[in-house]
């Protein structure tokens, strides 16, 4: 038949490539002139295979060293969030031991000023609400703490009345502060020495009460306790439950009474009794 079989023909293709590629093989291997030009013809084909190879690799070593730089970067952010944490963690305990000793030298100065024994005591307890005004103290009975014995606080490195106390244990203590409703203080305005009545008022302020019309109250005027109480039905004089000349606070306003005979003044408490921690309880005080 003619042109021969099928099977026949494609042996024979095979026979031929293989034997041109054996000979591309051989040649290429020589070191014969015609063996060296096909050498670098075909390497100049293959320079773009090789740039695109190199340009694979070295994207993929830049992939794998920045991953490797961002686990560095992620390391060292976390070692700095850490130390800021630490540093303003410090920064915080300082800050509350420098306010503790600026109290600490407030509240002994103040017991080097007044002419009282007086026990520092550290605030343990609060009432929430805004109805009453008491603290619970870290002193009670074992150190000499008893019912009735006034209290002082710093009023910005003054004497400042702070309150009573009114219920004690072994070694604890309540004492009910001046702005509570239930307390009243028989007091004086420093400049005019007119007399009024203290008391305290639910939103932890003060009045001035009962001072006759024509005393000539004026805003600013300091009001301090006077060191008196209030005339026994007998006639007999009573011992005052607060020292003399302890500041209660400034006038900030005043208004005259309906009856005509009596004015009423709104005093600032010289004591910021939301964030004083520290008081003095005084065991014992001579009243001048």
């Amino acid at each position: 038949m003619v042109g021969g079989s099928p099977h026949r023909r494609s042996r024979a293709g095979l026979w031929f490539a293989g034997f041109i590629v054996a000979s591309l093989l051989m040649l290429l291997a020589s070191r014969t002139e015609p063996a060296l030009l096909v050498q670098q013809a075909t390497a100049r084909a293959l320079n773009p295979v090789r740039s695109a190879i190199a340009g694979v690799g070295q994207g993929i070593a830049g992939v794998i060293g920045a991953i490797g730089e961002i686990d560095r970067l992620r390391s060292e952010n976390d070692q700095l969030r850490s130390e800021l944490a630490g540093a303003q963690q410090r920064i915080a305990e300082l800050t509350e031991a420098a306010g503790e000793n600026a109290s600490l030298r407030q509240l002994l100065g103040l017991t080097t000023s007044l002419h009282m024994d007086l026990l520092p005591v550290r605030i343990i307890s609060r009432d929430p609400s805004n109805f009453t005004w008491e603290v619970g103290i870290d002193a009670g009975t074992d150190a000499g703490v008893r019912v009735g014995m006034p209290v002082v606080g710093s009023a910005d490195g003054a004497g400042g009345l702070a309150g009573t106390v009114v219920a004690t244990t072994g070694d604890t203590a309540t004492v009910r502060l001046v702005v509570d409703p239930r307390s009243t203080v028989i007091a004086l305005d420093q400049e005019t020495r007119a007399l009024g009545l203290v008391t305290g008022q639910l939103g932890g302020q003060l009045v001035l009460s009962q001072v006759p019309v024509n005393e000539h109250l004026a805003v600013g005027d300091s009001v301090v306790s006077a060191g008196l109480t209030f005339a026994e039905p007998g006639g007999g004089v009573a011992r005052s439950p607060y020292p003399k000349g302890l500041l209660l606070g400034r006038i900030q306003a005043i208004e005259p009474d309906s009856n005509g005979l009596t004015q009423t003044a709104f005093v600032t408490p010289a004591i910021d009794f939301r964030s004083t921690e520290r008081l003095l309880v005084a065991l014992q005080f001579d009243q001048q």
